[in-house]
Order: structure tokens, then C-alpha cells, then sequence
């Protein structure tokens, strides 16, 4: 979105939930749109404003590949939202990981999206494994990093090792599990071995 204050707060981007609602509220590309604060907190769209539509407004359609690996994607039947399948997709891996760090999962300060798409970048870290390896120095090596900031996230990456395995569980970015599921499995299983190990 262009750049507009709403209710005190600078809003760029809102969420559309999936291309159910962008058909029901019949959201456009190049739409003029009204957004509000869900809860005076969550930007989202309501509708269009259908008085300034000028004709060059398209509508919208999931893409039937991935743009950042061209794998296909699918819709699940009993969902609405539309993923690519592919687990090694660059894209997936980049928002795995800054759901991996953030809040509600390891909660890594000081790992916000801007340090987490330059250790991509920079080849520090691969995958989710790669970031309890990583060294002062490195982080010291990316571009505005200065040492203090670094010595900070490091040992931030130290206390995320003490999140409760609940945390962990949500972290790993597994479909369908959130807080409660993940609480739940953590009550009735124990440890991370156990539930690797149980059954369908």
C-alpha cells in the first residue's frame, strides 16, 4: 500500500487472508482500497473503492507456480490458503526463518528481518540448525553490524536455548501447530524424542 495513516499509526502493508477474501470483498490489482485497524492494532483491507476504478485494474489470480522456485503450488481442499510444496524453496526458507526467530517462537532479539535475509544472503546460515552456529565475527562482517549489536544477538541466540520445548514445536514452522497444539503435544508426550517417535 501507499503509505497512510491510520488512527495514528503509518500503515504500508495489510493483509489479504487468502483468494477467497480478495474475490468476496472483489479486491483488484491497482485498487484504491479502505483499510482499517482490526482491533486498533491489525492493518486490514475492507474493500475497494470502486468509485475510483479506472478500468485498468486487474483481477487477481494465485499464481500456479512458485515465483521464487517455480515449483507448483497447491490448495489443500479443507483450506484456504495456497502453498508451495517445495521444502526447499529459497522464499519458504527465508519466512521459516524469521518465524523462527520471532516472538511466540525462540525469540531471538536483535534477529528481525533485515539480519535474518543478510545471514541468508551472506551464506551463514542454510537452514534453521545454522543459526545456533553462528560466530560473533560473522554477524560482525555484515554491513552495519556493529560489535555491540552483535554481542547482543549472540547472546540473545544463547538464551533462546532455554524457550521451552512448546516454543520449539512452534518455531519449526509445522503446519497446524500453534501455541495450544504445541502445548498439548509437550502435556501428553514429554520430549522432542518421544513425539518424533509416536505414531500417526
Amino acid at each position: 500500500l501507499e503509505p497512510v495513516n491510520v488512527g495514528g499509526a503509518t500503515i504500508q502493508m495489510a493483509t489479504l487472508h487468502n483468494e477467497d477474501d480478495i474475490r468476496r470483498k472483489d479486491i483488484r490489482e491497482g485498487d484504491w482500497v479502505i483499510v482499517e485497524r482490526a482491533g486498533d492494532v491489525i492493518p486490514r483491507v475492507v474493500g475497494p473503492v470502486v468509485a475510483r476504478r479506472t478500468g485498468e485494474e486487474k483481477e487477481f489470480r494465485m499464481p500456479e507456480v512458485c515465483p521464487a522456485c517455480g515449483q507448483a503450488v497447491v490448495q489443500p481442499l479443507d483450506e484456504a490458503r495456497t502453498y508451495c510444496v517445495n521444502a526447499a524453496c529459497p522464499a519458504q526458507f527465508e519466512r521459516l526463518l524469521m518465524h523462527f526467530v520471532g516472538r511466540g517462537a525462540m525469540d531471538i532479539e536483535g534477529m528481525g528481518e533485515k539480519l535474518a535475509l543478510a545471514l541468508i544472503e551472506a551464506g551463514i546460515v542454510h537452514d534453521i540448525g545454522d543459526v545456533y552456529s553462528i560466530e560473533q565475527e560473522q554477524l560482525i562482517s555484515l554491513e552495519r553490524m556493529a560489535e555491540k549489536s552483535a554481542t547482543n544477538v549472540i547472546g540473545s541466540i544463547q538464551a533462546s536455548k532455554r524457550r521451552p520445548l512448546a516454543n520449539v514445536l512452534v518455531a519449526l514452522g509445522i503446519h497446524h501447530v500453534g501455541y495450544e497444539t504445541a502445548e498439548a503435544l509437550v502435556r501428553r508426550f514429554g520430549s522432542m524424542d518421544r513425539i518424533i517417535q509416536s505414531s500417526e
